[in-house]
């Protein structure tokens, strides 16, 4: 946003330097781009300043919002332009009509204007500071108006419309030519104005260029509209035009707005060009016109928050300076404030507490050490990557974003209601996340792309979706993934990939540091490889606690990728409390190992088989694993042999041969039993 001090002075007395100023609207969170100083043969000496300002903001991209922040914080009066009332001299032959997605739309019809005039001089030149180039006079007027006010206008050449105007949505496959000359293919989704032939302009972005306005126009249909946001956001980004109209609309304008500026418009085409004026026509939907909100807050959180110690007297009239009025009670402790149509970034108490800090300025707030508030599991454990081991096991932590690409989203949970973000900071960051993967994944392939082809990663970060009732569930996980090499290419042995034990591996030794263990069982993900695929549960638990897997080969098709991928995402509450570790003395007695192999089922995992031989091995075994699984020659056919490596000493003696033959009959009796295994000899 670009203007200059001498067009913001028509609004509020402006009594600090031009320094100061900058100061002041960097302050306010406008923050300053870049000033210069001027010599113009127009304005004089003047200065002109650009402003970087929020998404948040949309109110701010008009002199008017900026002047509205200024008289704020200086405590002074706000000017409006004088608009001079014009006549009405004759019937519209136009009427209009709109739909729900433009709640308010307003028209007025001007004949016999002289468009071959001159541009004012003054709104030439405050165009140009403001980086507009002059195209004519009606043009430049609505821009004009534009950049004053903040509400974007059009101007059709009356004459080349085809009967009454409408607001609807595009039909199926239609197409528009615009004002640049590019044809484009509009969607359902798209907002159109239409006459009774065709449409005339692409809504809240651009008009039509068969009904624009020419050297040899006489009569013109003004139009001014509020449009729903969320109707307007990203189809500008779709088709790659962004406007100073779509700007506006896509952040939201003030809804009260339009008639002020059809008649500030008209006052100006009538000194400029003169013209004879029809009335003001609207067409209302009162149904979707925005409803005013209240906001309240409670002074002591106030102070609370901001470390200051403000009475509620100095918040109240800090609050009135940006026209948020208090309607409580003065003997309450706290403040109710209805929110002014051009503030749509008001929502809740917490912008009423930075609304508050702003105007005080925050070089002006108390330095105060605010108390720390570290992330937390439920059983009230501070969740930290650096108390866990995957760092040591050769992982890199990463921070990704909580906004995702809708596609991706749908990837990772396809039945699940989506949270979507009300205004984007682009058409790819529209969803929040509801699982670490997609952004895990992306930052995999961007790697990837570079060279990087083994990787180990792990991120802790909240996911976010909706449960059965519509309400939103906010989880803390922690998730990994690992793909390429298991090591570093040495001469001396050869390299392999990682797979999904190595990842499982992984899991086992940072939950087995908790002193806590954990069961896979197989199951589905639609993010995973519909057979390798498990469920997570710590030991003796029914609760799901995440899934590990390899990466479903759709998705890996869709980004190219040749080598396989392993994904694990567990709740980080599981890893936020642990068993107190106590040093144990080493054994000085020697160890007894003993080898077991068993056919079973080939569908029958081997946390079973694990399970049945802890039971039954006694207190001395200290070490169990599965060092081999095999299917094929001498098995029979839907069968595998699962084999054991079982080590047990004992901490105050020399544990015997017939001691552990003892056990080796149990646990080959049991697996017997239940599950039907025979012992391999």
């Amino acid at each position: 946003m670009k203007f200059s001090k001498n067009w913001l002075e028509e609004f509020v007395d402006i009594k600090t330097s031009n320094e100061e100023l900058c100061e002041q609207l960097t302050m306010l969170g406008l923050e300053v781009e870049d000033f210069s100083y001027i010599n113009s043969p127009i304005l004089g000496e003047d200065a002109v300043f650009k402003l970087d300002i929020t998404p948040n903001r949309g109110d701010c991209f008009s002199i008017l919002g900026i002047a509205r922040e200024i008289a704020s914080l200086n405590k002074v009066s706000l000017r409006f332009p004088k608009i001079n009332q014009i006549k009405e001299k004759i019937e519209s032959p136009i009427s209009i009509k709109t739909n729900e997605a433009a709640p308010r739309y307003i028209g007025r019809y001007v004949d016999d204007i002289n468009i071959n005039k001159e541009t004012l001089p003054i709104i030439k030149e405050r165009l140009k500071l403001s980086g507009f180039r002059s195209i004519d006079p009606v043009v430049d007027i609505t821009n004009y108006v534009l950049l004053e006010l903040g509400q974007p206008l059009h101007a059709f050449d009356a004459s080349k419309l085809e009967g009454n105007l409408r607001v609807r949505f595009a039909r199926k496959d239609e197409k528009i030519i615009l004002l640049n000359e590019e044809e484009i293919e509009l969607s359902k989704e798209c907002l159109v104005i239409s006459d009774e032939k065709s449409a005339v302009a692409f809504a809240g972005i651009m008009g039509g260029v068969d009904t624009g306005v020419s050297n040899k126009t006489n009569s013109i249909y003004l139009e001014s509209a509020f449009f729903a946001p969320h109707v307007i956001r990203g189809k500008a980004r779709v088709f790659d035009i962004q406007t100073d109209a779509s700007l506006r609309f896509e952040r939201g304008v003030d809804y009260n707005l339009q008639k002020k500026a059809i008649e500030r418009v008209s006052d100006l085409i009538n000194l400029n060009l003169g013209g004879v004026f029809g009335p003001i026509q609207e067409s209302l939907n009162k149904n979707t016109l925005p409803k005013q909100k209240s906001i309240s807050v409670n002074c002591s959180r106030v102070n609370s928050l901001l470390g200051s110690n403000f009475p509620k007297k100095t918040m109240v009239e800090k609050l009135r300076g940006l026209e948020l009025h208090d309607l409580s009670p003065s003997s309450k402790n706290s403040i109710k404030v209805k929110v002014p149509s051009w503030r749509f970034d008001l929502d809740i108490d917490m912008d009423l507490v930075e609304e508050i800090a702003r105007v005080t300025g925050y070089d002006k707030l108390p330095q105060r050490s605010l108390p720390s508030n570290p992330r937390e599991s439920l059983q009230g454990d501070i969740i930290s990557l650096k108390k866990l081991p995957f760092l040591s096991l050769g992982y890199n932590e990463v921070i990704t974003y909580s906004f995702i690409d809708e596609k991706e989203a749908r990837l990772a949970e396809p039945d699940n209601d989506l949270i979507f973000v009300t205004n984007p900071i682009s058409s790819n960051m529209s969803v929040m996340r509801p699982s670490l993967w997609p952004g895990l994944l992306n930052t995999f392939i961007f790697n990837f792309n570079r060279g990087l082809q083994d990787s180990k990663i792990v991120e802790l970060g909240k996911t976010f979706k909706k449960n059965r009732k519509g309400k939103i569930s906010e989880k803390t996980f922690i998730g990994g993934l690992i793909s390429g090499l298991s090591k570093n290419i040495n001469w001396s042995e050869k390299s392999s990939a990682v797979n999904f034990f190595d990842l499982k591996g992984d899991l086992e030794t940072v939950y087995s540091s908790l002193r806590k263990d954990v069961e896979f069982r197989r199951s589905s993900h639609p993010y995973l490889h519909p057979g390798k695929t498990a469920s997570i549960n710590l030991r003796g638990q029914k609760k799901n606690i995440g899934f590990i897997g390899s990466l479903n080969p759709k998705i890996l098709d869709k980004y190219d990728i040749k080598q396989e991928i392993f994904l694990f995402e567990v709740l980080a509450e599981s890893l936020g409390s642990s068993v107190a570790t106590r040093f144990k003395n080493f054994s000085k007695h020697p160890v007894i190992q003993r080898d077991l192999a068993f056919v079973v089922s080939k569908n029958k995992p081997s946390r079973e088989l694990i399970k049945l031989i802890t039971n039954n091995a006694g207190k001395n075994l200290t070490n169990l694993k599965v060092f081999d699984v095999y299917e094929g020659k001498g098995i029979p056919e839907g069968k595998k042999s699962i084999a054991f490596s079982l080590t047990w000493q004992a901490g105050n003696r020399t544990l015997l041969d017939k001691e552990v033959d003892v056990f080796i009959k149990k646990i080959v009796r049991c697996l017997t039993k239940e599950l039907n295994a025979k012992l391999r000899t």
